[in-house]
């Protein structure tokens, strides 16, 4: 256990483990809503709009993993951030609706152009996307 306390002094592991529990969070609800609470289908909304399993899936993991990432990542990562909370979690959001956007739109070519299997498409743009939310959240949301 010595050997792993200089290791996590550093930000960067701190965020990746962060970071990691939140996507493991996230690709676990997605499957588990994906395949049996949608149950693969997709959601129809009072006859006027459809929602696809795997958006609908994504919108739920998503959220659940943002909140998740957020109380870790304020916790252990930027626990040195004298902003209120409630202004963290402000900034946290509007990244997080930007990288949910990205998130969206690199799915979405993975599965519907490479036809990737949908968990392993959330996994992948949730990994690629993760380099991008450090450096925003460091230099903006916990500054």
């Amino acid at each position: 256990m010595q050997a792993l306390k200089p290791l996590l002094k550093s930000k960067i592991i701190r965020y990746l483990i962060s970071a990691g529990l939140a996507t493991w969070v996230d690709v676990v609800v997605y499957f588990v809503s994906f395949n049996y609470l949608y149950k693969k289908e997709d959601i129809d909304i009072f006859g006027f709009y459809t929602v696809s399993a795997p958006t609908a899936s994504l919108i739920l993991s998503y959220t659940i993993g943002l909140l998740t990432n957020f109380t870790l990542t304020k916790f252990l990562v930027f626990k040195e951030s004298e902003l209120e909370t409630h202004k963290q979690l402000f900034r946290y959001v509007m990244v997080a609706i930007l990288v949910l956007i990205l998130n969206y739109f690199l799915m979405s070519f993975l599965i519907r152009q490479l036809e990737w299997y949908p968990t392993l498409a959330r996994a992948v743009s949730a990994v690629s996307i993760g380099v991008l939310s450090f450096v925003v959240h460091k230099s903006f949301s916990f500054r």
